[in-house]
C-alpha cells in the first residue's frame, strides 16, 4: 500500500456510458410511441394490438440503449447492457405504476428480469461491434 493512492483500490464505476445508453433508449421509446400513436390514429390498426406494440417498443429501446452503453464503455458489455436495461425497465415500470395506479405484480418482475437479460445481450453485441 506504500506509495499507492487510496483511489486506486476503489472500484471504477463509470456512469457516463449507462447514462448515454438511457438517453438513447428513451429517445427511441419516445419516437416509437409517437409513431405508434400515429399508426393507431391514421390507420385501421386496432387498439387491442397496443400491448404487443408496447413490448416491441421496450425491446427495441432496451437493445438500442444497451448497445450504445456497452459500445461507449468498450468493455464488460453484459454488465453495461444489463444495468442499462435494468434502469430503463425499472423507470418505465415505476412510471406505468404511478400513471395507472396499478399494483406491482409478478408480471412486472418478469418484465424487469427479461429486459435486463435482453439488455445484457444488446451490450454483448455492442461491445463486440467494430466502429468509429
Amino acid at each position: 500500500m506504500k506509495g499507492k493512492q487510496l483511489s486506486n483500490f476503489a472500484p471504477h464505476i463509470s456512469g457516463t456510458p449507462i447514462l448515454q445508453g438511457l438517453i438513447y433508449a428513451f429517445a427511441v421509446a419516445v419516437a416509437a410511441v409517437i409513431l405508434a400513436a400515429m399508426l393507431v390514429t391514421w390507420t385501421s390498426m386496432p387498439e387491442t394490438k397496443l400491448p404487443v406494440v408496447t413490448y416491441g417498443i421496450n425491446l427495441i429501446s432496451v437493445l438500442t440503449g444497451s448497445f450504445i452503453a456497452a459500445r461507449r464503455a468498450g468493455e464488460k458489455g453484459w454488465y453495461y447492457g444489463g444495468i442499462t436495461g435494468l434502469f430503463y425497465t425499472v423507470f418505465i415500470t415505476l412510471l406505468g405504476l404511478l400513471l395507472v395506479s396499478a399494483s406491482f405484480t409478478l408480471h412486472n418482475l418478469f418484465q424487469i428480469a427479461l429486459l435486463s437479460v435482453i439488455g445484457s445481450l444488446g451490450g454483448m453485441i455492442g461491445v463486440n461491434v467494430r466502429g468509429r
